[in-house]
């Protein structure tokens, strides 16, 4: 809404100008020239309001509309005529000067802004590793304990007892309980990743026959689309593997009914983008900025720590990970891996 009271403000600069130009005498220089120099206020607006583009736009019209009354009103005074037509030259040249000027600072302003929020996340991290680390030693020790006397009691019933049932589910909660700790430490504290070459289509197609049993029972179809000419990687193998894994298990779980899922690999500029794109359910809008963050989870199974271990394990790789998705028509995750970390 401020850009578009910024864009009437500036046109009504220029009409304002440009009709005093056109009312005023031509005997009256001085006002002339005032006008003139007062075209570079909606120039110098633009530029601070829509950057080099809009600087230029601005320019090219202030020096359409001038053009015509210079040659109209001084055409047979070669003097003002060649100092008007320098005039019109400068407009665009403080345009371009001035557009480029706001478009760097800008920039420049992304990069910090883009640093602190990095170093915040890293200070978050560095606090919930600490946090994760008591909590793990905390949890575990009893749980090892109570597993420990389980077994002793367990020794006193014989299978098909209903008391060796509710041991059977204990022992089943201790190990969803430990697995959540495994989950949260891997999140909180991973490790540093272990770089070597790697094929990434080779890594991609081992999780994809992983997974495979799972899809085939759901009847959803695995397909790939590989840039045959993908350069290595540098990369830790186990956990872009794991994050891979995470993925195409997370699109599996939406799936209802039979569909498919789409892996694809390509290369621009140094960057290797991968797509895994599924014809699921989709994320609603509303749920879809908390993908990543720990413990968010629609699931009735599961704690939420998956796909936030894969935005870890992708940072740590100096990569990107986004996600795009419909509500009916499916979810696409991308992710953009540097060749060389």
């Amino acid at each position: 809404m401020q850009k578009k009271t910024q864009f009437y403000l500036i046109s009504f600069i220029i009409l304002v100008l440009t009709l005093a130009h056109y009312l005023t005498p031509p005997d009256k220089p001085l006002l002339h020239d005032l006008y003139r120099r007062l075209y570079y206020v909606p120039i110098i607006l633009a530029a601070f309001t829509f950057g080099l583009k809009g600087a230029l736009i601005s320019s090219i019209t202030v020096s359409i509309v001038f053009i015509p009354h210079v040659f109209h009103r001084w055409g047979q005074i070669h003097l003002q005529t060649m100092d008007a037509l320098f005039e019109i030259l400068l407009y665009n040249i403080v345009a371009w000067v001035a557009g480029a000027l706001v478009e760097s600072e800008r920039r420049q302003r992304a990069k910090l802004k883009e640093a602190q929020e990095e170093l915040i996340q890293a200070n978050k991290f560095k606090v919930l590793g600490e946090l994760a680390s008591g909590m793990a030693h905390e949890i575990r020790n009893p749980l090892g304990s109570i597993q420990g006397s389980l077994e002793i009691l367990k020794e006193d019933y014989k299978e098909g007892d209903k008391k060796a049932e509710f041991l059977n589910i204990l022992f089943k909660e201790i190990k969803r309980l430990n697995r959540v700790v495994t989950d949260f430490l891997s999140y909180a504290r991973p490790s540093k990743p272990a770089l070597v070459s790697c094929d990434l289509n080779q890594l991609i197609q081992e999780s994809l026959s992983i997974v495979k049993p799972e899809a085939d029972k759901k009847q959803i179809a695995l397909s790939t689309y590989f840039n045959t000419k993908l350069p290595q990687i540098q990369a830790d193998l186990s956990q872009l593997k794991q994050a891979f894994l995470n993925l195409l298990l997370n699109s599996l779980q939406a799936f209802d009914t039979a569909g498919e899922i789409s892996v694809s690999s390509e290369v621009n500029h140094g960057w290797i983008t991968v797509e895994i794109k599924d014809s699921g359910p989709g994320i609603s809008p509303e749920n879809l900025p908390k993908v990543f963050i720990p413990f968010f989870t629609t699931k009735k199974e599961g704690v939420g720590l998956g796909l936030g271990i894969v935005e870890r394990i992708i940072q740590n790789h100096q990569g990107k990970i986004t996600v795009e998705s419909q509500t009916g028509k499916g979810t696409v995750f991308t992710i953009k891996l540097p060749q060389r970390v």
